[in-house]
C-alpha cells in the first residue's frame, strides 16, 4: 500500500514508461522562515569559502526537503501516488522593519499504474569514472566505522551530519550501544536527548520496510534483559509513529514478557494513517493479548489469626504472599507487580484491549 513518504515527486510532466491514469488536481506546500533561522551565518563566515556559505546551503536544503514531504502529505490526502511538474519558488517577504522566507513548492497530483518501482528504482549501470567526491564520502565511511570499531567514534555534529545524510546503516550497532548504556534515568540529560533526537533523525531518514528493521527487529532480538534498549527502541516508535500491527503481533507473541509488555505498549501508538485491512489486524492482536498474558503468581488461601475463616492472598512470582483477589490493581509489596508480572505505570493488557476497541470502533465509523 501506497504512503506519504512513497508518494513520487518528479519535476517534469510525463514519466518514461509510466502510464499515468487520472490527473487529480494542483496541489501546494508553503514553508515560512523567519530570517532568524540564517542568524548563525551571518554572526561568523567561518564556514564561508568560495564566496559560499556551507550553513546557510544547508539551511536552504532543509527547508526544501520540508517542502517535498509536505507536498506528498498533501498528494496522499486526495488518493494521489504521483506529483507531476513539481516546481519550487523561494520568495523574501518583508514588512515592518522584519523579513521572512516562504518556500512554495506546487505541483500537480496524479494518479499512475501502481507498479512504481520501474521509476523509484531505477538500474544504475557501471561506469568507469569515479568522481573525486564519492571517493571521499567512502574514505570518511571508512574512518567512521574503524573508530567505531575501536570505541573511538565522536559525534560531532558535523559526524552526526554526515551519518545522517548518507544513511550510514553499518554504524547503527555502535550507535545503538549508548542506549544500551544508558540508565531510564540519564534519559532526562541534555546529552542524551541530543543524541536521542540525532538517532530520530538518523532512522527517519531510511524508508518505512528499513526503519520498520532498525526498531522492531531490533526490539525482537534484544536480549531480554536489555530493558534501556527495548524501552528507548519503544520511544522512537512512538516519535515517528512507526506502529505496525503486523510487527506488534510478533512482538506480542514472544515468550519474553519484556517483549510482550513493548507490544502492548506500542499497539496504544498511533500512525499517520489507517486502512480498514487493520480492523481484522488489531483483533488478531486483541486475540494474542487474552491468549499469552497469563496469571504469574497463584492464588490461594490463608487462615484468619483466631479465626477458622480462610482469606483470599496471592503468592507473587518473587515468593511473596500477598493479601487480596490478586487482581490488576492489586501489587507486591516486595516487586511492586500484581500477579500478571505488570508494575503500576506499566500499560496493562485491559488498557492495551480498550485502546485497540477504541481504534476499532474511529476505523469503522470513517471507513463505513
Amino acid at each position: 500500500m501506497i504512503n506519504p513518504k512513497n508518494v513520487l515527486v518528479v519535476t517534469t510532466a510525463q514519466l518514461d514508461n509510466i502510464t499515468i491514469k487520472q490527473y487529480l488536481k494542483p496541489v501546494s506546500a508553503h514553508i515560512v522562515a523567519g530570517t532568524d533561522l540564517f542568524s548563525d551565518v551571518f554572526a561568523s563566515f567561518s564556514d564561508v569559502f568560495g564566496g559560499r556559505s556551507k550553513s546557510y546551503q544547508k539551511q536552504i536544503t532543509a527547508i526544501y526537503n520540508e517542502a517535498i514531504e509536505k507536498i506528498k502529505y498533501a498528494a496522499f490526502e486526495i488518493g494521489a501516488n504521483c506529483v507531476v511538474g513539481l516546481h519550487v519558488d523561494m520568495d523574501e517577504i518583508s514588512g515592518k522593519g522584519k523579513s521572512m522566507f516562504m518556500v512554495t513548492a506546487v505541483g500537480t497530483a496524479v494518479i499512475i499504474e501502481e507498479d512504481i518501482s520501474k521509476v523509484q528504482k531505477q538500474d544504475t549501470q557501471a561506469v568507469d569514472i569515479v568522481p573525486v567526491d564519492r571517493m571521499k564520502l567512502l574514505r570518511k565511511k571508512k574512518d567512521l566505522l574503524a573508530n567505531a570499531e575501536k570505541d573511538l567514534l565522536l559525534l560531532s555534529d558535523e559526524n552526526w551530519e554526515f551519518i545522517i545524510s548518507n544513511h550510514i546503516v553499518e554504524l547503527y550497532p555502535f550507535l545503538l550501544k549508548i542506549y544500551s548504556k544508558t540508565s531510564l534515568a540519564e534519559t532526562e540529560s541534555t546529552y542524551f536527548m541530543d543524541y536521542h533526537k540525532q538517532l530520530v533523525n538518523y532512522i527517519d531518514g531510511f524508508s518505512e520496510d528499513e526503519q520498520l528493521k532498525l526498531t522492531y527487529s531490533v526490539i525482537q532480538d534484544a536480549d531480554s534483559g536489555n530493558e534501556k534498549l527495548i524501552h528507548n527502541l519503544q520511544v522512537i516508535i512512538y516519535e515517528l509513529r512507526l506502529l505496525n500491527i503486523e510487527q506488534a503481533i510478533k512482538l506480542v507473541n514472544s515468550e519474553h514478557l519484556i517483549k510482550r509488555k513493548a507490544a502492548l505498549n506500542i499497539i496504544t501508538y498511533d500512525k499517520p494513517y489507517y486502512y480498514k485491512d487493520d480492523i481484522p489486524k488489531l483483533l488478531t492482536f486483541k486475540n494474542h493479548i487474552e491468549t499469552h498474558f497469563k496469571e504469574r503468581g497463584t492464588r490461594s488461601t490463608k487462615k484468619q489469626m483466631l479465626s477458622s475463616k480462610e482469606r483470599e492472598v496471592w503468592i507473587c512470582e518473587c515468593d511473596k504472599t500477598n493479601d487480596g483477589a490478586g487482581l490488576e490493581n492489586e501489587y507486591c509489596e516486595s516487586c511492586k507487580k500484581n500477579i500478571y508480572g505488570f508494575k503500576q505505570d506499566d500499560i496493562t493488557p485491559s488498557v492495551a484491549i480498550k485502546g485497540i476497541e477504541e481504534k476499532i470502533a474511529l476505523i469503522s465509523e470513517l471507513v463505513a
